[in-house]
């Protein structure tokens, strides 16, 4: 699959860098005419639109065509090229210096490969072009030392096929001009291969003679006639030994591409896989769901026929699994089973799938498991982890755009959020991307201008948006006097958490209700836990079941009248924002949820006096709520342009997904909080699990650990369910999405009290331009 990249030098996952023909200037040529708007962007989605339905756009692989130029007809005793077709295409599609195929200092061992393969059918069929062939040898010879050059990119099989096609240059009289010690060193070097490995039949042109093409065909071929889809391949084994199935794969070829062949055929399913991720995280999917939703129909079909095109690669197999299982199709981690360590990866994986990104996608499968699974999704990422972490380590992976995947999801690990993905995806999209297998090559339909266009656009209009809203949310907070002089100002914290939980630019009444609820949920978290006294957290709770206008009370104290004011301010706003959505008034439902958090908080405030401390079931009746993510998410969804009944959002199966991220966010905060609150004398779910008396402090950690997991687990069961959803699936996934949230917030450090990456994050999404400077 064209996802995969290897380097056949010591170590077989080594990775090839990725070609870029774009300049800084070019790509900010593109950015400068983004319009920060997404109202002119019908166009530009009719036209992704048809990228992810129309047909896969892939570029022409000089390399390839050159072998099924070699391909002797038959009916001529193999005096005649079978496919003159390719012949001529070659004779028209020499580079001005002598070269084939793309162009790029980098690529010279590429530049090598094609050229090579392009002179020897001009040979062979003694093709009366000698311009052709002389330029040809001349490049060949001024860039010959090249094919030894360690900086230099190394495409899949190079190191073996090369030197091979050297010789058959000299069986063909054809004289190359290339130092004879440094035939040598190639030949010594392939050698050296062909000792330390044996899968070498993804590049059997390579091997000539030695293999055992019959052998070969009968282990190897595809239903559709080929050798690993893969035309050279396919055209080398029907130069060694005639096939009919071999032969009707290449005609079929030709009668789709006319005068040449891609590297790879088919690779339907893959790239409209890979469409559909970029898409994701791109953060665009919504204007092309429709689409989206019939290409994983397809490949569930497909996955349920265990069809080649997903099973004979494991990249596809692996990103097949999590884009559909992620969409709550019935897919098993059975299989992926064959990849289960390292050893049976090794064993099991094609040579042309066995690189760092398609270990990336094994370890972002093994990320969605379910609680029912086996220990199969476990032991992938153990063994996926730790080698992607030694591949950072040792410096391994040259392609500097997967080297940032893979570090942006090892740091992250479950913490990934939403838009700080898609500014992340942004800044690494390149429309001019190659990637490598035997020859490198463009897939247009993934990387275009169009989703690029589509993506700046929907990026820049959040981004002016997001920075609106952020001025409306300090103004609200000012006029509601809650700059009080004790606890947490979390306003910027609230607004950089909403505009995670809701991406899309036109939510931005949704993202309000996040954010005002986050910062009301802290102020009175803080008033109850270090400000306010007992009578004064009861009586606040009164007046809010009472729901009297604030000008009529008469208060305890000027924080207790600054909170109910801008609680009852805040919520009156809201509802009479929600009606004309709901087409009902969600005020007593608001109230309600706010009663319920308060009462929690003042039980946890209790439970650290009492006598008896509560044991963890105890704890975690309360706890969960007090967290703050159900409120978050009840409140905001009513403004997230969805009709939702109250008995729905009061109902068990909302308030299983609310408990369920709701304990995530709860221990995770809890193991971040535990030594702090300890001092304090607090009562937290690690504290509980040591005073117990049974556990240590490091097995309650990691008890808390698995308890987490297991919530985390239980989660997506919920989200991805297809039966019985009670919320459509842009509604679902907002529940999702405080459980990253909570990882980002509370891994390493307290993210939510004291922001430090969040800081960074922040100048990304709202502040810093999408510039030329930030293309790798």
């Amino acid at each position: 699959m064209f996802s995969s990249t290897l380097k056949l030098k010591i170590n077989p996952f080594l990775d090839n860098k990725i070609h870029r023909s774009s300049s800084r200037d070019f790509r900010g040529s593109r950015i400068s005419n983004v319009k920060c708007s997404l109202n002119n962007s019908e166009d530009l989605i009719v036209k992704v639109r048809e990228r992810v339905k129309g047909k896969v756009e892939i570029s022409p692989s000089a390399y390839d065509t050159a072998w099924v130029a070699m391909v002797p007809a038959r009916e001529y005793s193999g005096r005649k090229p079978r496919f003159p077709e390719c012949l001529d295409w070659i004779v028209e599609n020499q580079n001005s210096d002598g070269s084939w195929g793309v162009q790029s200092p980098s690529l010279l061992k590429h530049s090598l490969s094609c050229t090579l393969a392009c002179l020897l059918p001009l040979s062979k069929w003694n093709v009366s072009s000698p311009q052709l062939l002389r330029k040809g040898v001349e490049f060949i010879r001024s860039s010959a030392s090249a094919a030894t050059d360690k900086d230099q990119i190394t495409p899949i099989g190079f190191e073996i096929i090369f030197p091979m096609m050297i010789k058959y240059a000299s069986d063909l009289n054809l004289e190359l001009p290339i130092n004879q010690d440094l035939v040598h060193i190639l030949f010594r070097n392939r050698d050296t291969q062909l000792t330390r490995n044996t899968n070498f039949e993804y590049v059997g042109e390579g091997l000539g003679n030695s293999v055992d093409w019959k052998k070969m065909i009968s282990m190897h071929q595809r239903s559709n006639g080929s050798l690993f889809n893969s035309p050279a391949t396919t055209a080398a084994a029907l130069i060694h030994r005639h096939d009919e199935k071999c032969l009707e794969y290449l005609n079929s070829l030709l009668t789709l591409y006319k005068t040449w062949v891609p590297t790879i055929h088919p690779v339907d399913v893959y790239t409209r896989l890979c469409l559909v991720d970029h898409l994701q995280g791109l953060g665009v999917e919504r204007f092309v769901q429709p689409e989206i939703e019939t290409v994983l129909h397809d490949t569930f079909r497909l996955w349920q026929q265990k069809d080649d095109e997903i099973f004979a690669d494991a990249t596809c197999r692996a990103m097949a699994f999590r884009l559909l299982r992620l969409q709550g199709y019935p897919v098993t981690p059975d299989e992926l089973a064959a990849y289960v360590d390292e050893e049976s990866f090794l064993a099991m994986a094609s040579f042309e799938s066995s690189g760092t990104d398609t270990v990336l996608e094994l370890y972002k499968a093994s990320e969605v498991r379910l609680p029912e699974d086996d220990d199969t999704l476990e032991k992938l990422h153990d063994w996926t982890s730790k080698f992607l972490k030694q591949q950072l380590q040792t410096k391994t992976i040259l392609d500097q755009q997967l080297q940032r995947k893979v570090e942006f999801n090892l740091k992250n690990h479950r913490g990934i959020l939403h838009s700080v993905k898609h500014r992340q995806n942004i800044d690494l999209y390149d429309i001019d991307y190659f990637r490598l297998l035997k020859t490198a090559y463009r897939c247009p339909t993934v990387y275009n201008e169009d989703i690029f266009q589509l993506s700046a656009q929907n990026f820049m209009a959040s981004q002016a948006e997001t920075q609106k809203e952020l001025q409306m949310l300090l103004r609200w907070y000012d006029d509601l006097r809650l700059d009080m002089e004790f606890g947490r100002n979390v306003s910027r914290v609230a607004h950089f958490l909403a505009s995670n939980s809701y991406p899309d630019p036109q939510l931005s009444e949704a993202r309000l209700a996040f954010a005002k609820t986050v910062i009301l949920v802290t102020r009175f978290d803080d008033f109850f836990d270090h400000h306010g006294s007992r009578e004064e957290s009861a009586l606040t709770i009164e007046l809010i079941r009472e729901w009297n206008e604030p000008s009529t009370i008469s208060y305890p104290s000027e924080e207790v009248e600054i909170l109910y004011s801008a609680l009852h301010a805040t919520l009156t706003d809201m509802a009479e924002k929600a009606y004309p959505v709901q087409g009902r008034c969600i005020k007593s439902l608001l109230i309600f949820l706010w009663i319920e958090l308060l009462t929690c908080f003042k039980s946890e405030m209790d439970s650290c006096t009492v006598e008896t401390p509560p044991n963890f079931d105890e704890y975690m009746e309360f706890a969960w709520i007090t967290i703050g993510s159900r409120i978050s998410v009840l409140v905001s969804i009513h403004f997230a342009n969805v009709k939702l009944s109250e008995e729905t959002v009061r109902g068990s199966k909302c308030t299983a997904l609310c408990h369920q991220v709701s304990s995530v966010a709860r221990l995770l905060n809890d193991l971040q909080t535990y030594k702090k609150e300890r001092d304090e004398r607090k009562i937290n779910s690690v504290i509980i699990l040591m005073n117990s008396g049974k556990l240590s402090e490091e097995e309650a950690v990691s008890s808390i650990l698995k308890t987490v997991d297991h919530h985390r687990k239980e989660l997506l069961k919920l989200v991805v369910q297809r039966e019985g959803s009670m919320f459509p699936r842009a509604i679902m996934d907002v529940f999702l999405r405080p459980c990253p949230i909570a990882y980002y917030l509370y891994t390493f450090t307290d993210e939510f009290t004291a922001p430090q990456q969040m800081k960074q994050d922040m100048k990304l999404l709202f502040h810093q331009p999408l510039h030329p400077s930030l293309v790798c």
